[in-house]
């Protein structure tokens, strides 16, 4: 230790001739020192301990890295085997629904459609939630659920995926469970998608090289093949070859739009936010106007684009006029809501991953841009008004624009904030009788059927499909 110390430090015998101040004054002045010089010592064992640490806490972060690595191995290697279990392994005439990010959508409606059907014919229809949520929303309504967490399912479950006939998505096959995809490889795959699209989806939504990987990979290799690519029009089918594989093309319509046309019964209110959806009704029974705002979403300046776009300024305006403006947002923008709301207090935000088709029939307009509820909202015959006020930055940042069906617009385009509060306000909402007939010709085009019975077309696809399964 004394070699430690600094080489002015005076010895610890004193000096003789000093009196005991100078002695005290001496030996307080030696403890600093030492203090000092001890506290450089713990100084150096600690950046020295450091040192040897940091390796050692690399070390550990590597190990984890590899850990995950072999774990997505393991799910991977188990993926492909699966795949080939189920693709060999005996079907029966038994039918999932696979449930996307929430409640809603074709394959809710698909589902309430087919259930009560298959089941009184002995043919179990089984659902496979994306969350526990929407398991408890099922489960509610009487049906059959897998539990979302695979670890619990029990072996007649395991049973019941694999040997699956049929299976029926309205989206990509990207649910959390890690083998879903694969335990239902072999079954004879229905894709309802989500609605009539005018942007590039599927194959052929391509970024740049620089986004290849994984993930791309695993979204583009569940655009097929299916068995059942399911459609509005028969003269779409070249158009969904576009951007999907399948064997055989089902123009039979959409069962989400089956609600369009009759009152919602309590299956259809499930997993519907019934605050918004009362206030609708309260509003158009008063004889206000109710709008409901349901733009797509923005791949740039996420949330921040609809301030950007003038919307408090609207909001404020219908609601200084005594309407109602109702915001769908996409399910990606969806959970910006808290951040948007202090700037919009005048808006009704329909609640995140909430069905908003039974919404759909309280409104009096549909403003938009370039969302596929346009096309479900010529159901209704009702006005639309498309409102695009960064239309070049979205099409040159977002999205490229396939939108060779509406060469003539269903409504008003409109591209200021000042614009579209004056033409919502206005005796017509700015619908003239070109706009009339574009709708109607739309309709005509897109959907051949407006009855509200495309889940019982559905049925009669799926009852074929059963049917081709060997005696």
């Amino acid at each position: 230790m004394q070699a430690l110390l600094p080489s002015s430090a005076p010895p610890c015998a004193h000096p003789v001739g000093m009196d005991l101040d100078d002695r005290l004054e001496a030996m307080e002045m030696h403890g600093q020192q030492v203090n000092a010089a001890l506290e450089e010592v713990v100084t150096a064992v600690l950046d020295l301990k450091r040192a040897i640490e940091a390796p050692a806490a690399e070390v550990r972060a590597l190990q984890a890295k590899v850990r995950a690595l072999e774990q997505q191995l393991s799910v991977e290697r188990a993926c492909r085997d699966l795949s080939q279990v189920s693709r060999m392994h005996p079907k029966e005439r038994s039918i999932v629904f696979v449930g996307t990010l929430y409640f809603g959508d074709n394959v809710k409606y698909a589902w309430l459609g087919l259930r009560e059907r298959a089941e009184s014919q002995g043919i179990p229809c089984w659902f496979l939630p994306y969350h526990a949520l929407q398991q408890s929303q099922v489960e509610a309504l009487g049906g059959r659920c897998l539990p979302h967490d695979h670890a619990l399912w029990t072996a007649e479950q395991l049973h019941a995926v694999l040997s699956a006939a049929v299976v029926v998505t309205s989206d990509h096959l990207l649910n959390p469970n890690p083998f879903a995809a694969a335990l239902l490889a072999g079954a004879r795959h229905i894709q309802l998608w989500h609605g009539v699209s005018i942007k590039e989806i599927g194959l052929r939504n391509l970024p740049d090289g620089r986004a290849l990987g994984p993930h791309l990979a695993r979204v583009l290799a569940t655009c097929g093949p299916f068995a059942r690519m399911v459609g509005t029009t028969e003269r779409g089918e070249a158009e969904w070859r576009r951007w999907f594989a399948f064997e055989r093309y089902a123009p039979i319509g959409y069962p989400r739009n089956d609600v369009l046309y009759r009152e919602p019964d309590e299956g259809d209110l499930s997993n519907v936010d019934r605050e918004v959806f009362e206030r609708a009704g309260a509003a158009s029974r008063a004889g206000k106007r109710v709008f409901i705002y349901a733009p797509t979403f923005r791949d740039a300046d996420r949330g921040r684009w609809l301030l950007d776009a003038g919307l408090p300024a609207v909001a404020e305006a219908v609601e200084r006029a005594g309407h109602l403006l109702i915001v769908n947002l996409h399910p990606v923008e969806q959970g910006l809501i808290p951040q948007l709301a202090p700037a919009l207090p005048g808006v009704s935000f329909v609640a995140p991953n909430t069905d908003s088709y039974p919404l759909l029939r309280r409104t009096s307009a549909l403003i938009t841009d370039y969302s596929s509820v346009m096309f479900d909202y010529l159901h209704l015959r009702r006005p639309i008004l498309l409102y695009r006020p960064d239309h070049d930055a979205y099409t040159g940042r977002s999205r490229k624009l396939f939108d060779d069906k509406l060469g003539v617009l269903p409504g008003p385009l409109i591209q200021t904030a000042e614009a579209l509060s004056q033409t919502l306000l206005s005796d017509g909402m700015g619908q003239l009788e070109s706009h009339r007939l574009a709708r109607e010709d739309l309709l005509a085009q897109w959907f051949d059927h407006h009855d509200g019975s495309s889940a019982v077309r559905l049925w009669a696809l799926v009852r074929d499909e059963l049917a081709s399964l060997p005696a």
